[in-house]
């Protein structure tokens, strides 16, 4: 069983329509906060069957360099703070299932700053999906001490987004699958992943692989 989750929508519309439309529906998708008519692009996308997440901008190790945006969480902040910015994320659309993180290396290796968001993701009822990008996360870790619904993804789709490189990716997302029972892929709305995404899925069923929405993935694991 695969998950496979595509960040970065409603920051375009022609990718965003592309992916609604182009994907199966157990493809997940998170939506970032600064998006316009977000909840028009949530719905269209929960009509077609999709699961939806909202992404949140962690600080880089390199802010304010690299700015992901003034609503951005930062380790210089008091919790208060940090949890006023999220609340104010988390306010600017309704139905998804849970979080998922727009970079965040400095922010997510960083107990206490990190613990006070995770308390209250779970608070929520909300999952938390880490993108597998900060290698020092304390993520996992403040997940299972709270009992949060969480997970790492295993493979970055398109980190490297060039066809060739894309294709390598997704066998060692049907890999890890294999060795694991479920893998989570995670990957970006970009017109050249989208296409490679639908094209893969379609060969699917002939290698005894089935998709399944991030939610799914994360209970299989916690049942394992």
């Amino acid at each position: 069983r695969i998950a496979v989750l595509i960040n970065g929508m409603g920051l375009s519309d022609g990718a965003t329509a592309e992916a609604i439309k182009g994907l199966p529906a157990p493809i997940s998708v998170a939506y970032g906060a600064y998006g316009r008519n977000l909840q028009d692009w949530v719905e269209k996308a929960r009509q077609e069957g999709h699961e939806v997440l909202l992404q949140i901008p962690l600080e880089p190790l390199d802010y304010p360099t690299n700015d992901p945006g003034p609503h951005t969480l930062l380790t210089t902040l008091p919790p208060e703070e940090n949890l006023k910015r999220l609340q104010w994320l988390m306010s600017r659309f309704t139905g998804y299932v849970g979080i998922t993180n727009l970079m965040g290396a400095k922010f997510e290796p960083t107990q206490a700053s990190f613990v006070p968001v995770l308390e209250e993701v779970k608070a929520r009822g909300l999952l938390f999906v880490d993108d597998g990008s900060v290698k020092d996360s304390a993520g996992g870790q403040i997940a299972g001490t709270i009992g949060l619904d969480f997970a790492t993804a295993d493979v970055q789709i398109d980190a490297v987004p060039t066809p060739d490189d894309i294709n390598k990716a997704l066998a060692r997302l049907e890999a890890v699958a294999k060795e694991k029972g479920s893998a989570i892929g995670i990957a970006s709305a970009k017109p050249a992943t989208i296409k490679a995404l639908a094209q893969w899925a379609g060969q699917l069923q002939a290698k005894n692989i089935i998709l399944i929405p991030v939610s799914a993935a994360i209970r299989s694991q916690r049942q394992s």
